[in-house]
């Protein structure tokens, strides 16, 4: 199968749709105008103009990326649960762990620990 990104099968007919700087382009190939292979080969195409014409989604990356609004400390793993104590998540052994802490450079510290001794 040919690549689906951005294109969704509905009952009757393929969607394309995609977002660009905020802004949302779409547009529906029904079925029954030509059969559901030409109308997927034109949703592909018009998708595939759609790139050239915006280029392929951008990933927040560079100086100006903003942290997630479900990140509070602006580091991986670690956040500051409704006790106001600090929290450092992790995975060991295909289990989530955590261990508490009462500020949050211990917290960032002690998860930037395990992290690099479980990436050796």
């Amino acid at each position: 199968m040919k690549n689906m990104l951005n294109i969704r099968r509905e009952p009757d007919g393929w969607v394309v749709r995609m977002v660009r700087e905020g802004v949302e382009y779409s547009k529906y190939f029904r079925f029954s105008d030509g059969g559901v292979r030409k109308s997927q080969a034109a949703a592909i195409q018009w998708r595939d103009e759609m790139y050239a014409q915006f280029g392929e989604r951008k990933w927040r990356t560079g100086p100006n990326q903003s942290k997630p609004v479900n990140n509070t400390s602006g580091v991986t793993g670690v956040r500051c649960n409704k006790d106001g104590r600090w929290v450092a998540y992790w995975n060991e052994e295909g289990k989530q762990k955590f261990k508490t802490f009462t500020n949050k450079r211990e917290a960032v510290a002690y998860r930037k620990e395990k992290e690099k001794r479980l990436s050796t």
